[in-house]
């Protein structure tokens, strides 16, 4: 996969997300967390370019554990810098019910599927 398709399906998938976003954002329930949900959208953004640029050039590494390294690290990462982001969020907002999860978990299960699917087509790449 090329920078270029990966930016153009990233752009696609984010404003996909984001229209989601948008209409779930309306209802009372959520409106209190909108400023978060679009915290985390950019947060998943940018670890979805970071793990490009460097799932790519693991990619293209003589040493194909590069790359699993690579993947296995972003993905703990990611999970890591979640909780880091929720428990912020619980401890600076305060907020009085626990719905802001299911924005963020929505957010983050359709970046996880993407990034997946980019990497799988990144480890196939020829060294």
């Amino acid at each position: 996969m090329n920078a270029h398709s990966f930016f153009i399906q990233l752009s696609a998938l984010s404003l996909v997300a984001l229209a989601g976003l948008f209409l779930l954002l309306r209802l009372p329930q959520w409106q209190p967390h909108q400023g978060f949900a679009l915290a985390c959208l950019a947060l998943f953004i940018a670890i979805s370019v970071l793990m490009y640029f460097a799932g790519a050039k693991a990619a293209h590494s003589s040493n194909k554990n590069d790359f699993t390294t690579v993947a296995l690290g972003f993905s703990g990462g990611k999970i890591f810098l979640s909780a880091i982001a929720i428990l912020v969020y619980v401890e600076l907002a305060k907020p009085e019910n626990k719905l802001f999860v299911l924005p963020f978990f929505l957010i983050y299960t359709v970046y996880t599927i993407f990034e997946v699917y980019f990497m799988m087509r990144l480890g196939r790449t020829k060294p």
